[in-house]
């Protein structure tokens, strides 16, 4: 059975990750308290372990602040994916191992099938699961391990702006992840880890044109 922590850990960190909570908004003990029918000790228990994640931080005598991913935080972490994509590439080409085209495609059409619907949250969780079944082919569970660490801020990213920015084009790796899709089937690598590499750069200078240092 999940602990009070456990739950209000879980609870209060859907709610972030989904954009209920929006950086910037300042919440209150008593208040997550009240909302989750528990005492204070449970939700101070949470809010720890959440700021161990770097999501919140705990402000003197005015409550918990939702903290702001920033675009460097973000292009950190895609440089981290991309390693992990092009390192997927070297190994299934020097390696002799494959791809699950079966999971490929599987998270693929769930990408294309939350466009239709315009499920955001699906669509993020379904690319991001895409990206996964590609490192898995590597074979290294430690590389597993790491994209897992890191994944949920990506993922929280591109739910608060596409929230924010509801007047801008969304869903573009949908366009990315069905080349990269076919490349994979027509077991061209080089093409693969061509599309990984450019996708990040041209991240890295809109992210460079918003100001990042």
């Amino acid at each position: 059975m999940s602990s009070l922590v456990d739950i209000a850990y879980s609870k209060i960190r859907e709610n972030i990750m989904t954009g209920i909570y929006m950086p910037g908004s300042l919440l209150s003990e008593n208040e997550l308290a009240q909302l989750l029918n528990m005492s204070r000790t449970p939700i101070r228990g949470a809010i720890s372990r959440l700021e161990s994640e770097g999501f919140v931080s705990s402000l003197k005598n005015r409550g918990l602040f939702v903290k702001e991913i920033s675009y460097k935080e973000i292009l950190d972490v895609m440089e981290v994916f991309l390693f992990l994509e092009e390192y997927s590439v070297d190994s299934v080409i020097e390696k002799g191992l494959i791809y699950n085209i079966e999971e490929l495609n599987k998270h693929l059409e769930q990408q294309l099938d939350a466009e239709k619907k315009d499920d955001y949250p699906a669509y993020v969780q379904s690319s991001m699961m895409f990206t996964r079944s590609m490192i898995t082919s590597a074979n290294n569970q430690t590389m597993l391990q790491i994209m897992d660490s890191v994944k949920d801020k990506l993922i929280h990213f591109g739910i608060v702006n596409w929230k924010l920015t509801p007047h801008k084009k969304h869903y573009s790796a949908n366009l990315l992840n069905k080349a990269i899709y076919e490349a994979v089937c027509a077991e061209d690598y080089v093409e693969v880890k061509r599309l990984c590499k450019e996708a990040y750069l041209r991240n890295r200078e809109r992210f460079i044109r918003s100001g990042i240092q």
